[in-house]
């Protein structure tokens, strides 16, 4: 599961990076995204219930 939420998140960010090229707020929404994929992956390599509910 880490490597395909690996790959997804990275064909999704390589995607959102030229989709939105001239948007102003792209900083702003690729640290929104890039934090996303962090509490993602928490979520998965999370083995107990405080971690999960943290990811």
């Amino acid at each position: 599961m880490l490597l395909v939420i690996t790959f997804i998140s990275t064909l999704v960010h390589l995607y959102s990076t030229e989709y939105m090229e001239y948007d102003p707020h792209l900083p702003r929404f690729m640290s929104y995204l890039s934090l996303f994929t962090f509490f993602m992956l928490i979520l998965v390599t999370a083995n107990n219930f405080l971690q999960m509910f943290v990811g």
